[in-house]
């Protein structure tokens, strides 16, 4: 993990307490927003892959739609 260089700030020693230093975060986490990540990844995946299936049978159903027309 990366830290921030703003932990030690007056502004985070307020709201985190005074144990909070350059690597420790006191009081404070950060639980909420590797879950929100990993949920937009898996959500980024999904619909791409939804795309993909979508997209690959709209093409097959186009294609026997233009065969019909062209008969």
């Amino acid at each position: 993990m990366i830290f921030p260089d703003g932990w030690d700030s007056d502004e985070v020693k307020r709201m985190c307490g005074e144990k909070t230093d350059k690597y420790t975060l006191g009081a404070c986490s950060v639980r909420w927003a590797y879950i929100l990540a990993i949920i937009g990844i898996l959500d980024a995946l999904i619909l791409s892959f939804l795309a993909f299936v979508l997209g690959n049978r709209q093409d097959s159903l186009l294609a026997e739609e233009l065969k019909l027309e062209n008969k």
